[in-house]
């Protein structure tokens, strides 16, 4: 059963119109329900279905007041048309969130969070860039693509001395094991590989026959040799592997295709789906989801866990939206505002930050 609660939207551009002291739109939305419409100023509704709280220059707290649903909008603290940025397919952010990596066409841009100034350009991959990760010493970079191919760059000199061919088809998702000697990478021909990247060894195929991997994620702790990971594919299978024995269980999404996942703590992973459904899980038992909830019917496109808040998952999905999901409360409790319904590419998460790539070509740094 699909829990389709209430979600609030706002306009996307909210800070500039209170700024010139103008109302703005709010919507009060359920997939069974007739939308609610009105508009906010910077005092509060300016009728009696909304009462809204500025809570500071850029965050603003909505309520509609029927359902009492309540959401906090923030707005971007910086945002930059990086050029000559053309598709920013996917993006990523330093543990420290000084710089970021975001994906344009064949290359790989890195840039300063807080400026947008781009320090270095990566070029190397024959086809597009579908995935990038930063490792844990933000000096190196994994990338994989459109080329089947693995490149490791280093950040400071832009240097490529690792490029693996891993797979035959595009490379949609990669994971950093530990300290980074070993690292996981998932394609559209249906296998996740571990590779060793002092000498590019393959240690493990896993090859699921469940269509093309679309996402991967490593649970907490980890390790060489050892570890779980949750894989989501094209046919609507989530799979938890236990890497160096086999060990595979599945769930098998009746709903289509799942786009995104990520593994929040040792028992639970939460999966998005095509049809923009949010699917909960405990991994001790894989029979049935703990939840499936539905915001809108959007595609999914990325969920990354929260540093802060070990019980929320950030998501996004390809009407603009992006949230943080509470995996208890089952609903976004914080929605980033900026994007004017363009579809989210990338999204990437540090302590107090998060960066967002998105069909417009800009990318949106937040500070939480």
């Amino acid at each position: 059963m699909v829990n389709r609660s209430w979600w609030l939207s706002l306009q996307h551009d909210w800070v500039d119109g209170f700024a010139e002291r103008e109302k703005v739109w709010v919507s009060a939305h359920h997939t069974e329900e007739k939308t609610v419409h009105s508009y906010l100023n910077s005092e509060g509704g300016t009728d009696n279905l909304f009462i809204s709280n500025l809570v500071s220059s850029n965050r603003l707290k909505v309520t509609h007041k029927e359902s009492g649903c309540t959401t906090t909008f923030l707005a971007p603290s910086s945002s930059y048309k990086i050029t000559p940025l053309n598709k920013p397919q996917c993006v990523d952010v330093t543990s420290s969130g000084g710089l970021g990596a975001v994906a344009d066409g064949k290359d790989v841009l890195i840039f300063e969070t807080v400026s947008g100034i781009v320090r270095r350009k990566l070029s190397g991959h024959l086809a597009e860039v579908e995935t990038v990760r930063f490792f844990p010493s933000d000096k190196v970079l994994l990338t994989g693509g459109a080329d089947m191919c693995l490149r490791i760059w280093s950040v400071e000199d832009g240097s490529c001395p690792v490029t693996i061919p891993a797979h035959k088809r595009i490379i949609n998702s990669v994971a950093i094991i530990d300290r980074g000697k070993e690292v996981v990478s998932a394609s559209s021909d249906g296998s996740i590989k571990v590779w060793r990247c002092g000498d590019q060894s393959c240690l493990e195929t896993i090859t699921p026959e469940v269509g093309g991997i679309n996402d991967i994620s490593l649970f907490p702790g980890s390790s060489e040799g050892s570890g779980k990971l949750c894989s989501v594919s094209s046919n609507g299978t989530l799979s938890l592997h236990n890497l160096g024995n086999q060990d595979r269980r599945e769930y098998r999404h009746t709903g289509g295709e799942l786009t995104a996942c990520a593994a929040v703590d040792d028992v639970t992973v939460m999966a998005g789906s095509e049809s923009g459904e949010i699917l909960t899980f405990d991994c001790r038992d894989l029979s049935t989801p703990v939840s499936i909830n539905q915001r809108s019917r959007y595609r999914v496109t990325n969920i990354c866990k929260d540093h802060s808040d070990t019980s929320s998952v950030w998501v996004s999905q390809g009407d603009g939206e992006c949230y943080l999901y509470n995996t208890q409360d089952r609903f976004p409790a914080l929605t980033l505002s900026g994007g004017d319904s363009e579809g989210i590419l990338g999204l990437a998460v540090a302590e107090g930050l998060v960066l967002t790539s998105a069909k417009d070509k800009i990318v949106r740094r937040y500070t939480l």
